[in-house]
Parts: structure tokens; C-alpha cells; sequence
């Protein structure tokens, strides 16, 4: 709901602030006072389309802040998943402002947010109706989804179900039209596809090889020197005349001679015999590298034709092993794709003329529900509207079938009314006068209002051409749509300021800088003098009074 707005250099508004509350808020004034600013201004932090021409006279920049609490959890879920962060209180703060230059500027809760956004929070949660807006009551495409979720579970059910079918069936009848594609040029494509698989199996890569072969092409390159170091060190270390491995076998002896005199170098001995081990076992490191440099030209060249085929390979498909393996399996997965198409596409056609069947039969039982939901709704409808005074309105809800279907369903629904019992049925928005379609929708949103998310609803003047009885019963009708919801609602009729929960009176100030308009919210002698003055005008008598402590005390035992 709104809990406040503040507004800043909107028309004839220098500034201004105003605290709703629950229930029924009615808005009243004179004629031409700026009853209609206060909507515009609220229709402006909602992100609505506007000119520059709004702002202010002689002002700068206009600007309108709402704060709001979001009480249903189920808005405060999609809200979060806009990636809009709401207090834990449920608090939302809209801000918008507008410079003569033509920018906006608009932040949620503080952070700057895209107008869009700034709409799309609004939609959720606030519902504005005025005599030339068009509402999502007067746009057929919605009145299906209004007719769901009167529905209940037992339409989502089936409609989550029948989403999840039209999913794999669009999927299936994709996959068709690429197999479907394949036909033209088959032949050709296997091939291509053929001899490339061909040619890389043929090539055997593997991942790493490559770098491997480039490493051993190294070393064979130099194989000449790598023998002659190589048979050096071993000749120095082990195999040579006077080599290491001899001089330290020859100390060893002599230390095992002087071990029987001084026990003492028992230690040394085993260090120079793990030496000698030591030793032996380098030599024999050095003696592997030698043997590897053996045979040395011709596995050059073998290493060398090698990484050409690699390289050659690897250019075609892809510039490294990874790429190229990566390729064949591709290759491959198209190949058989070819090979099976013509028998996988048989069995596709098959498969998706039983998920039709299947999907029809779950559109069938989600028209079953919504027409039985939809008698429901008429006759609720049409109770409203015959205590409403339109004594012989006919409401209908047309559900016709479509020949395609989709995620919701096969319906076409549309809301189609009569008036009087002299004209026959036509759609909603074909209604010429104002104060039928002000019943009407008053009517509806009745209704749909205990499935409807919405949380704040703004009647812009839709008690136009209606008085009297009709006035003070859809005076009760918004005061028990009061109940659950916030009404905002700006009036002309005494029947409806009399029910309201809180009132505020819009007046037109005249001062030396200009004309302005504030907004006052009145106390109960000041509800009484307002409908005595919408009753009988600027002269309120002892008689206007009481007529108006009348209406009010009906309005509040109603």
C-alpha cells in the first residue's frame, strides 16, 4: 500500500505531502482545485509516460517520492527476483524526478534504477482507474489471466503440467525441422564428413605429442655432443683408468684396513660406501642418456615427418591436438546424425504427433476449469451489477477455442457484457457511457480482488454519471473492497465521501507568489461540512449538516 507521497513543483504544487492508510482514502475539492495532480503525481513515481510540461512553473526540476509497503509475499518474491531489495518491514521507496531539460532520474530505495523498473514495481502492486485510462479490464489480452487466477490451484496445476509438455514439443518439432534440413545436400556432406574422420583417425594425434616429439627432436639434434659428454662423464666417474669409482673403492679398502686398528672411522666407511653406491647409480643415468643418443639420424628424421603430419593435421582442424580431437568427435556426432536422419526423423514425426495428443487432451480439461470457474464469476458479476442499478446487466465471459495451442492453453477469453436487456452482448470496452463502465469495472475488481495480488487500487473520478441509490451502493461496494485493500479514490459524489475511512480535502490556495494546492486530511467535523458542501454546495445550512451526519452515520453502519 502507499503509506505517503511527497510531491515537488508538480503543476500548481510547490510541495506538498500526504500520509495515507488503510482502507478507504477519499479525495475531494472543489472543481479545478488539483484533485487530478494528485493522481498525475502518483502516476509519475510509477514511472508513467509524461512531459516536462508537468513541471512546476518557474521551477527547475519536478519530483515525486512514494513510499510503500509491500505486505503480500508473494509480490515481495517477484520484486526480489527484479532484483529490487526490499526492507524487512516490507518498505519500498519509489523516487522520480524530472528536469526542464527533459532527464529523469529515478531510484528504489535509494539506489538509481532504469524508469522501466520503476514501472514494473508499480504493476505489481498498484492498479490505477480513471474515466479515459485504459485498464487492464478494458484490454482483452488480460482478461485471460484474470480469469486464472480466479481459477485457483486447480488451473495452475494443469497449467504448469500442460507448460512443461509444450516445452518438450517445441523442442521436438525444432529438432525436426534441423533434421528435416539436413535432406538437401545428404550426400555430399557424408562425404566430406568421411574423409575428414578418415583423416584424423589416420593421423592418430594425441594430446601432448606434439610437445613431446619437439622435445626429442631437441635432443636427437644434438646427439653427437650428448655421446661424447656423456661417455666422459662415465669414464671420469666409473669405467676409466684412475675414474672416481676406483680411487673411492681404493680408500675404501683402506679405511676397512684401519677400521681393525680405530673403530672410530666404522662410520666413515659406511658414508664412502653409500658414495660408491651413489655412484654407481649416477653412472648408470648417464649411461641411458648415452644409449638414447644411439641410432640418432634416422629417428631424426622419423621425429621430424612426424611433427609435419602433426602440424599439417592440426592446421586443418582446429591449430592444436585438443582442437583437432575435439573436431573429429564433432565430425563424428554429424556423421551419424546423417546416417540416422531419415529414421530419426520418422520416429520424431511420430513422437510429436503423440505429444499434440497428449497436449490436447490437457487443454481440453484447462477449458473444462476455466469455463466452470468463469459461470462463477458471471453470476457474482452480475449479482454486483443488478445492486449497482444496472438491474438487467448480463455479464459473460466468452471462452472460445483456438486451432493453435501454447504454454497457456488453446482459449481465446474475453469479458462481454449487455447493459440492458434490449442489446445483445459485446466486448467490454465498447461500453459508451462512463458511469455503466465505472459499475462495471467497480463490479469486476470486486470480484477478482480476493485472487488479485494487487494491493493498492486509485479511482480517478469513475462516479461519473451515477447518484442517487447507485451512488451510495457503490459507495458500500468500495468500502467492502475497502476491507482487504487500499482504496485511493478521488470523488465528486457526498454518497462516497461519506464511506470513506480517511478523507483529505484538495483546496487552491491564492498568495503573492501564485496559485498553489495543499491537501488536507480532515477530521470527522470536517468530513461532515465537506459532504454537507458536496450536497448543497458553498451555502451549508443547519439542515445540510444534519442531512450530511445522516449519510455519514448510514455510510458507517454500512
Amino acid at each position: 500500500m502507499i503509506s505517503e507521497i511527497n510531491i515537488k513543483n508538480i503543476a500548481i504544487i510547490e510541495e506538498s505531502s500526504v500520509v495515507f492508510d488503510k482502507g478507504l482514502n477519499i479525495l475531494t475539492g472543489e472543481t479545478g482545485a488539483g484533485k487530478s495532480i494528485i493522481i498525475d503525481s502518483i502516476n509519475f513515481v510509477l514511472g508513467q509516460r509524461t512531459s516536462k510540461e508537468i513541471i512546476r512553473q518557474g521551477a527547475e526540476e519536478a519530483s515525486v517520492s512514494a513510499l510503500m509497503y509491500v505486505e503480500n509475499e508473494e509480490n515481495r518474491s517477484k520484486l526480489k527476483s527484479m532484483g529490487i531489495d526490499i526492507e524487512d518491514d516490507g518498505g519500498l521507496l519509489l523516487t522520480r524526478s524530472l528536469n526542464i531539460s527533459g532527464r529523469n532520474l529515478c531510484r528504489i530505495n535509494g539506489k538509481a534504477a532504469p524508469l522501466s523498473m520503476l514501472r514494473s514495481a508499480a504493476e505489481l502492486l498498484i492498479d490505477i482507474y480513471g474515466q479515459h485510462q485504459n485498464q487492464n479490464l478494458l484490454d482483452a489480452k488480460k482478461h485471460m489471466g484474470l480469469l486464472d487466477r480466479f481459477c485457483g490451484d486447480e488451473l495452475k496445476s494443469l497449467l504448469k503440467e500442460n507448460e512443461e509438455k509444450y516445452t518438450l514439443y517445441r523442442k521436438s518439432v525444432k529438432r525436426l525441422k534441423e533434421l528435416n534440413g539436413l535432406g538437401k545436400d545428404r550426400e555430399t556432406a557424408l562425404e566430406i564428413l568421411s574423409f575428414q574422420i578418415n583423416e584424423i583417425k589416420e593421423a592418430k594425434i594425441k594430446p601432448g605429442e606434439e610437445d613431446e616429439l619437439r622435445e626429442r627432436q631437441a635432443f636427437l639434434f644434438n646427439a653427437a655432443r650428448i655421446k661424447e659428454l656423456s661417455n666422459s662423464a662415465v669414464n671420469s666417474l666409473y669405467r676409466g683408468e684412475g675414474s672416481a669409482y676406483e680411487k673411492i673403492g681404493s680408500a675404501l679398502n683402506s679405511l676397512i684396513s684401519l677400521s681393525k686398528m680405530d673403530e672410530s672411522v666404522k662410520d666413515s666407511i659406511a658414508d664412502l660406501e653409500d658414495i660408491s653406491d651413489r655412484l654407481e647409480s649416477l653412472t648408470e643415468v648417464i649411461r641411458d642418456i648415452n644409449e638414447r643418443a644411439e641410432g640418432s639420424g634416422s629417428e631424426l628424421e622419423e621425429v621430424d615427418e612426424r611433427l609435419e603430419k602433426i602440424k599439417a593435421i592440426t592446421a586443418k582442424y582446429g591449430g592444436n591436438e585438443e582442437e583437432c580431437i575435439k573436431f573429429l568427435a564433432e565430425a563424428e556426432e554429424k556423421y551419424n546424425t546423417l546416417v540416422e536422419s531419415e529414421e530419426r526423423a520418422a520416429e520424431l514425426g511420430e513422437e510429436i504427433k503423440r505429444q499434440k495428443r497428449d497436449i490436447l487432451h490437457t487443454c481440453i480439461k484447462i477449458s473444462d476449469v476455466r469455463k466452470k470457474y468463469a459461470a462463477k464469476i458471471e453470476k457474482e458479476i452480475e449479482d454486483n451489477l443488478h445492486r449497482l442499478g444496472m438491474e438487467r446487466a448480463c455479464f459473460k465471459i466468452n471462452i472460445e477455442r483456438r486451432k493453435s495451442f501454447d504454454k497457456l492453453g488453446m482459449d481465446e477469453v474475453e469479458f462481454f457484457i449487455s447493459t440492458n436487456g434490449e442489446e445483445g452482448l459485446k466486448p467490454l470496452v465498447k461500453i459508451a457511457s462512463g458511469g455503466e463502465m465505472s459499475r462495471v469495472m467497480l463490479s469486476i475488481k470486486a470480484v477478482l480482488s480476493a485472487c488479485d495480488d494487487m494491493e493498492t487500487f486509485i479511482f480517478d473520478e469513475i462516479d461519473t454519471g451515477i447518484s442517487g441509490i447507485t451512488a451510495q451502493q457503490v459507495a458500500v461496494k468500495m468500502a467492502e473492497l475497502g476491507k482487504s485493500r487500499q482504496i485511493l479514490c478521488i470523488t465528486h459524489l457526498s454518497q462516497i465521501c461519506a464511506a470513506g475511512d480517511v478523507n483529505f480535502c484538495i483546496e487552491k490556495k491564492f498568495g503573492e507568489n501564485g496559485t498553489r494546492t495543499e491537501v488536507r486530511r480532515l477530521g470527522e467535523d470536517d468530513v461532515i461540512k465537506e459532504i454537507a458542501r458536496l450536497n448543497g454546495g458553498r451555502v451549508i445550512t443547519e439542515a445540510t449538516l444534519k442531512a450530511a451526519k445522516d449519510l455519514r452515520a448510514v455510510s458507517r453502519n454500512f
